[in-house]
């Protein structure tokens, strides 16, 4: 029943807010100066239009005028350098137990360590995503080590 409500207030407010005739102007202004305009009308209404802000940390307003319904977003991202010594994780590959036998396809074990190297007690959370390279496939008794938690 949740779903049904959910989608009549969907229809509902498609129903409210669309407009054929739709033609909006939208402003982006820093320090009361328009650093930005955007038109949206019906031909575009459905097309991302984005800009990156000039000049980061700012005081900025929009303004729209016009007919419709516009929506609007706002994305703050910024990164922290670490020092370059300071990674946070070790990570190393290494190949053992390598056989080449007869006319069977080399076989080896892929060893992985990765290990917390940074300042604090703990790390919080961390994921390590592995892929396999074109070409090698995983032999099925290491995946099933794998998924039962042993070492491999």
């Amino acid at each position: 029943q949740d779903t049904v409500v959910a989608l009549q207030a969907l229809s509902q407010y498609g129903y409210l807010t669309f407009s054929k005739r739709s033609l909006n102007t939208v402003k982006v202004l820093f320090m009361e100066t328009p650093s930005k305009i955007f038109q949206v009308n019906d031909k575009n209404r459905f097309l991302l239009q984005q800009a990156s802000l000039p000049t980061i940390p700012g005081s900025y307003s929009v303004e729209v005028n016009g007919t419709g319904c516009v929506y609007l977003q706002t994305t703050l991202r910024y990164n922290i350098h670490l020092p370059k010594k300071a990674a946070g994780f070790s990570l190393s590959v290494r190949t053992a137990n390598v056989s080449c036998t007869g006319n069977y396809p080399p076989k080896f074990d892929l060893v992985l360590s990765a290990s917390y190297t940074g300042n604090r007690n703990v790390s919080n959370m961390a994921i390590i995503d592995l892929k396999m390279l074109s070409g090698f496939v995983p032999e099925e008794s290491s995946l099933k080590k794998v998924k039962n938690g042993t070492n491999v």
